[in-house]
């Protein structure tokens, strides 16, 4: 069974670009992580101040091990929340 996070972040006008940067920078520590099976970044084409991050874990565990990851909290927590107007979070299971 996978445990899928589905994360919206809406970014406050004028960084687009630098939130775009520290989110790239993000993409292969997550995927490196144990646990992490998947950790993608989606840019809505039609609108510059939409991200979406696709990820997938093993089990709850190893999505809280990310959250508590040195990268995350130094990049994600520090740097990228303090430029955001929204962030949406949704947890999935998979069904079988």
């Amino acid at each position: 069974m996978a445990y899928t996070i589905a994360v919206r972040w809406t970014i406050s006008p004028n960084e687009e670009q630098r939130v775009c940067e520290l989110a790239a920078t993000m993409v292969a520590p997550s995927n490196a992580e144990p646990g992490c099976d998947a950790y993608i970044l989606h840019r809505d084409p039609a609108d510059p101040s939409a991200l979406f991050l696709y990820e997938q874990y093993v089990d709850e565990a190893a999505f809280q091990a990310h959250c508590s990851s040195d990268h995350f909290r130094a990049i994600v927590e520090a740097q990228i929340f303090p430029l955001l107007t929204d962030r949406r979070l949704e947890i999935y299971d998979t069904v079988e």
